[in-house]
């Protein structure tokens, strides 16, 4: 049995039993029906901090979460994980274009296990990962892999002024704030990591961020994964709290992306691409708002870079209703995005927008089609079961920006019809569901269909179905 195999299902044993011991701490800890309920586990692991367990009577899982060191005054070791298995199906996928371009269904296992070490102003964070993964017909790097490190930094946290400074490096998730261009990449086995260095400052008023750091290049073996030297990100993000007394905050940031070589319908050659933008967000009396634009510069090969991007998501919730038994808070809601396509191919401005580091899921969740060259508008409609069930469906429209380049998706995955005039890509009907079964574990179901648009179905593309099923257990 191979390594990563034993480790997925050793602590998938482990991840049952903490759900198991756990499950009478669970139910006094729900907030009650109809409520907002904080998420028991972070996405970001090292963002988690049981400092607070200190001094009190520990009980199940919290044991792992507060373990004091003798001899070492105010030092306390973490441990956590995550078990996750993933079922995605596709018929056709990607339309039914390229060699894997037919029916097929990926299963995916992953193991995340982390130890977080804090000793007053200094903390050390570990976490190590392995995955593996069977049914796709091209592998891609960031989905099988044997045991490695997946995050391993230290930093130190000092007073500076009214708030505090902090200082990391290693390898680390470069979360910066919530832009919709920069995301770890979750979806997939392998979540994306970085090796560089972070200064973070932090008030009451305000935070800043600052950054230089490579991506990691992940290896397939044990313990093999490399820094990516052909490849930098370095930049600043800051996001004001409550600017001008207002119920939200307000992110502007900056940053330069340099690649040896990136590859695009106009062509491949080196790429030194910057970013500068801002975001917005508030809640008020149920209405929700989210909206980001962005402007880049820089230099493409010879040619200069001029693209804009932007995003927006605005919702309502309305009031409670009783249905089933249960309280049921609904949400209508309309998602969109806007990535400038390249109007000439032959001209010296490239207008692409591309953004830095997303989600491969960022324009829909069958992770198919990015947001270069491309106009969308997503309304949704979600309806919150309780504290524990989310039902959710949407219809997304998706239209190229320009006639002249091509459509994008992962990977510099290009679909390209030379002789369509057409800029209809797509529309995507789709239902989802998921269910926080206990503080443990989560249930994901997803269910989309596909209709090609007249330009997909020029470059030789039809419609198709895409499904989910996803178990994870965290600790």
């Amino acid at each position: 049995m191979k390594l990563s195999h034993w480790i997925t299902r050793t602590s998938a044993a482990l991840a049952t039993l903490a759900w198991l011991c756990g499950g009478g701490a669970v139910k006094a800890q729900d907030e009650p029906e109809g409520t907002e309920r904080k998420a028991a586990f972070k996405l970001y692991r090292w963002q988690e901090d049981y400092a607070d367990l200190a001094g009190k009577q520990l009980s199940g899982w919290e044991a792992l979460k507060y373990i004091p060191i003798a001899g070492w005054s105010g030092a306390f070791l973490s441990l956590g994980g995550e078990v996750r298995y993933r079922l995605d199906g596709y018929d056709r996928y990607l339309f039914g274009i390229g060699r894997s371009g037919h029916a097929w269904a990926s299963s995916q296992e992953r193991v995340l296990q982390h130890v977080d070490l804090h000793w007053n102003a200094f903390r050390a964070f570990v976490q190590f990962d392995a995955a593996t993964e069977d049914g796709r017909p091209v592998q891609r790097a960031f989905d099988r892999s044997s045991p490695d490190l997946r995050n391993s930094f230290v930093d130190a946290t000092l007073p500076a002024g009214d708030g505090k400074l902090t200082l990391r490096g290693g390898r680390q998730e470069l979360w910066l704030g919530p832009s919709r261009w920069l995301a770890v990449r979750d979806p997939t086995n392998l979540r994306r990591t970085f090796d560089g260095g972070l200064a973070e400052y932090d008030d009451a008023a305000l935070t800043l961020r600052g950054f230089a750091a490579r991506p990691v290049e992940i290896m397939d073996g044990l313990f093999d994964d490399t820094t990516n030297g052909a490849e930098a990100f370095r930049g600043g993000y800051l996001t004001l709290k409550s600017p001008l007394g207002l119920p939200g905050t307000l992110d502007l940031y900056g940053y330069a992306k340099q690649q040896d070589s990136a590859g695009y319908r106009r062509g491949t050659a080196p790429e030194d691409r910057w970013t500068a933008g801002g975001r917005l967000a508030f809640k008020w009396r149920g209405f929700e708002m989210a909206a980001e634009a962005a402007k880049q510069g820089g230099s493409f090969g010879t040619a200069s870079i001029d693209a804009v991007g932007a995003y927006a998501d605005l919702g309502q919730r309305f009031a409670a209703v009783a249905l089933g038994g249960a309280r049921v808070v609904p949400k209508l809601g309309l998602r969109a995005h806007y990535g400038s396509g390249d109007s000439n191919l032959k001209d010296a401005t490239f207008r692409t927008f591309v953004a830095a580091y997303p989600a491969a899921s960022i324009v829909s969740e069958m992770s198919l089609i990015s947001v270069s060259n491309l106009i969308n508008w997503q309304p949704y409609l979600q309806l919150f079961v309780g504290p524990k069930l989310t039902l959710g469906a949407s219809w997304n429209v998706l239209r190229k920006a320009t006639i002249a380049d091509s459509v994008y998706g992962p990977s510099n995955t290009m679909i390209t019809a030379k002789d369509s005039a057409s800029l209809d890509v797509a529309q995507i009907a789709q239902l989802d569901a998921v269910w926080d079964v206990s503080r443990f574990l989560q249930f994901h179901a997803l269910y989309s269909h596909v209709y090609a648009g007249s330009y997909v179905v020029a470059a030789g593309g039809r419609d198709f179905d895409y499904y989910r099923l996803q178990l994870m257990a965290r600790w």
